[in-house]
């Protein structure tokens, strides 16, 4: 027996090997493009994650932080996505979960003056810190301390820090939506917030999603297959 449970372990370590390899395969061959014949994925894939294009937000935001004490570092490849989406598909109506200092709301409001912003945080010093950077980028968002008071409205986008402390659960997000509705979140990697990505990605509201291994991109369009893209 001993011998049984032992080759046992040894097949679940080679399954978890080739799974894991297959995985990283798959991405590869999605990021760029190979194998993806829906034109709305292909755009996605080559005009926003991987465009090589910069803009001045890039600089202009970063300047801010400096000039204001913050560590420009705090800025990553997640912020530039959060542009790149909202200058790609133009949503005006956006609400941001878990919003923190604002780092990511300047981002998301920097592409166009029409865009309303709503952010939810209860950490009024964090809320503090994100009023200011507004004030100084001449820039407002909406902060609100609850996710009730977001309630009886739909927003074309939803960015949904899942490191914070308010997570609304599928049927609030689907009730927020509308058939154009995008979703954002961000880290997926681990724990329950890898378990409610999951849940995202299985559930048959959800038409297309893309798995950037610490993002995730969700839209509702009914008119588009189902599928989730590694890449």
């Amino acid at each position: 027996m001993r011998g049984f449970d032992g080759l046992a372990r040894f097949v679940r370590f080679c399954e978890k090997k080739f799974y894991a390899r297959f995985r990283w395969l798959l991405r590869k061959k999605q990021a760029k493009g190979y194998g993806v014949h829906s034109p709305f994925a292909f755009d996605l894939l080559a005009n926003v994650i991987y465009s090589p294009y910069s803009f001045y937000a890039f600089s202009d935001i970063p300047k801010l932080l400096l000039q204001n004490g913050l560590d420009p570092y705090l800025i990553g490849r997640f912020n530039h996505l959060s542009f790149r989406l909202i200058h790609h598909l133009r949503p005006t109506n956006i609400v941001e979960i878990n919003s923190g200092i604002g780092i990511n709301s300047l981002f998301l409001t920097a592409p166009s003056s029409d865009i309303r912003c709503r952010c939810v945080e209860q950490d009024e010093e964090k809320v503090s810190v994100a009023k200011h950077l507004q004030r100084e980028i001449g820039r407002k968002c909406g902060v609100v301390s609850s996710l009730s008071a977001c309630d009886g409205e739909r927003y074309d986008a939803i960015f949904l820090n899942l490191d914070g402390k308010q997570i609304p659960d599928m049927h609030t997000l689907t009730e927020w939506s509308h058939d154009a509705t995008f979703w954002v979140l961000h880290p997926i990697k681990k724990g329950v917030a890898k378990q409610f990505w999951n849940e995202i990605v299985h559930d048959v509201r959800v038409r297309v999603t893309f798995d950037l291994k610490d993002t995730g991109i969700v839209f509702l369009r009914p008119d588009l297959d189902k599928a989730n893209y590694l890449v």
